[in-house]
């Protein structure tokens, strides 16, 4: 639905750093929060109101005013913003609205304008810069909204999607100025057995691990257990990750659930001890973007839901899997495993293992969100174990401590950076994490992290939202500015 030059509903974004300031080009004067780069990043009405989209887009302080709604909820709304029919990335606006629909806040990143054309470029043209590409897709590309230096102009570009890949291909000189990995290293169900069968992981295609056409399925939903170990704790474990979304209204089958024709339908489906040519048995899992593959023995709830989220996020916020965007989808991952974990009543769920990843593997403990740097990752960001190296998609599985961090924070509350925080218990902070995945776009950094925490706790306070309270928002606050991303 297009709504540049309508009246619309949008929304603004609490700020969790940066000034206040007042838009001059506004109709009325609306507070707004600079980022790092000088831009708006966010619209901050000092009370709920309904608000235009050209009020949007001059706070923003953009000439390219073409926002459209890309996606709608009860209480949010995605705007996209487009320049002659094309869509920019990483150009979202996400509005947080109250029960009448008027505006509580908004986060995002727009382009200023655009500079070129898309004459004399082409999609073919484009999926020559990366090896075996399937598609490509005309885009408007800034930097400055994937953190890169730029000037706020967006350039003509592609977006090419290869099996393994994704990249940004710049249309003027067939460039590639941003790529990631499409792998993430973690109700109807299908779960296969491929009995230690090796595929090679690096190929282009799923096609050889698919469950239920390449892989026969081994238990289906409904049918009874398995004489496979693996196979019974994926069921239960996708059962259990179900289960903490429908509490959200969220349907993971339906959702991101694939069909293969097989005649099971859209299911969640995982490929399990399965093996990688290079290794048996093989120790990672990983969503590959339809379904799960698990090697031997890594079939754990927290495991298990890690990568389901992997999907979830792939179709609410679409973070890329690069950088500061790639941590926090990581984080999120790691986050809804836990809470998973947490409330399943599993047998260990102990004391000892709270906010502990992937304790009962094959590996043992992989992660720790309460103690961070027990596991060489940063407990606030660029603190101590900060990556700064171009290695694992920008440290997507190092700085995703600083996400995990402030999750903890959240919801069992410590003394940490100077701050005496207050735990919000897990009700509440499923609730938080849910809205800040439904707020975040595909280039969120962690500043825009916490805008989102901080806004998203606002909105679900004015609404009463699982009893949280101003009160609670204050001690989110806290922890955001504790792990030092507000």
């Amino acid at each position: 639905m297009r709504i540049s030059g309508q009246r619309a509903l949008v929304a603004a974004a609490v700020l969790a750093a940066g000034a206040l300031l007042v838009s001059p080009a506004a109709a009325a004067p609306q507070p707004v929060a600079i980022g790092e780069s000088g831009q708006v990043r966010a619209l901050l009405p000092n009370e709920p109101a309904a608000v235009s989209a050209d009020t949007i887009a001059s706070a923003f302080r953009t000439g390219a005013r073409d926002l459209r709604a890309t996606s709608t909820g009860a209480d949010t709304v995605r705007l996209t913003q487009y320049i002659d029919g094309v869509p920019v990335y990483g150009g979202q606006v996400v509005q947080n609205l109250d029960g009448q629909g008027r505006t509580i806040n908004a986060v995002g990143k727009l382009a200023k304008g655009s500079t070129g054309s898309f004459a004399g470029t082409s999609a073919e043209r484009a999926k020559q810069a990366v090896p075996e590409a399937t598609k490509a897709e005309k885009y408007w590309y800034d930097a400055t909204l994937v953190d890169e230096k730029g000037d706020g102009q967006a350039v003509p570009a592609y977006l090419v999607t290869a099996e393994e890949t994704t990249a940004i291909v710049r249309a003027s000189d067939n460039a590639v100025v941003l790529s990631w990995d499409n792998h993430h290293h973690a109700l109807n169900r299908v779960v296969c057995d491929a009995n230690s069968k090796k595929f090679n992981t690096n190929t282009s295609s799923n096609t050889a691990w698919r469950c239920g056409t390449s892989v026969k399925s081994t238990r289906a939903e409904g049918q009874a257990a398995s004489s496979v170990a693996d196979v019974n704790k994926v069921y239960d474990f996708f059962g259990d990750t179900s289960k903490l979304y429908s509490g959200l209204s969220y349907d993971i089958s339906s959702n991101i659930g694939v069909d293969y024709g097989d005649g099971k339908g859209k299911a969640l489906r995982a490929t399990v001890r399965a093996c990688d040519t290079a290794a048996c048995p093989y120790r990672n899992a990983f969503w590959d973007g339809q379904q799960m593959f698990f090697g031997d023995g890594l079939t754990t709830d927290d495991i298990a839901a890690h990568e389901l989220t992997h999907g979830v996020t792939q179709h609410n916020s679409g973070l890329i899997y690069s950088k500061e965007s790639g941590a926090i989808n990581e984080s999120l991952s790691d986050i809804f495993g836990e809470f998973v974990d947490l409330t399943n009543g599993s047998a260990d769920d102990t004391a000892a293992n709270r906010w502990k990843m992937g304790e009962g593997s094959s590996f043992g403990v992989i992660r720790d969100a309460k103690n961070p740097e027990s596991y060489s990752q940063p407990s606030s960001y660029k603190g101590q174990y900060w990556y700064t190296g171009s290695g694992d998609n920008g440290g997507v599985h190092t700085n995703s401590g600083v996400g995990n961090k402030v999750a903890y924070l959240i919801a069992d509350g410590a003394t940490f950076g100077g701050q005496t925080i207050k735990g919000l218990g897990l009700p509440k902070s499923i609730q938080l994490w849910w809205k800040v995945q439904k707020t975040l776009t595909s280039t969120s950094n962690y500043a825009d992290l916490g805008r989102a925490l901080n806004a998203g706790c606002k909105a679900l306070a004015q609404a009463g939202t699982a009893g949280i309270t101003t009160a609670d928002c204050t001690e989110v606050g806290k922890a955001v500015k504790a792990v030092k991303i507000g």
